[in-house]
């Protein structure tokens, strides 16, 4: 990612040393490193996360090229994640059903 060197890292480590002191450079290095670790699984979940969209998007647009003029509403509905909350007439129809059976 970046192109440090020995050299480099050194002289980083002598300015640390001469800013901080010596005792605390030891947790001041923990804290950094902690933080680039969070740091680098919050990039690594956003990859993630737009590979997983590309992915989707690319699938999407299969679906519709191979499906004759079907979307991918036509097939999963207006809510394929059931993230909507039910309008009274389904809950009726749910409630019925339940009785008859």
């Amino acid at each position: 990612m970046f192109d440090i060197g020995a050299t480099e890292l050194l002289l980083v480590a002598i300015i640390g040393l001469v800013v901080v002191g010596p005792e605390r450079l030891p947790r001041l290095a923990r804290t950094l490193g902690l933080w680039l670790k969070r740091l680098r699984g919050q990039v690594a979940s956003i990859q993630k996360d737009i590979n997983r969209e590309l992915e989707l998007e690319d699938l999407k647009q299969q679906l519709e090229a191979r499906g004759g003029g079907l979307k991918m509403e036509d097939i999963a509905g207006d809510d394929p994640l059931g993230l909507k909350p039910p309008s009274d007439d389904t809950q009726t129809e749910n409630n019925e059903r339940t009785k008859s059976e």
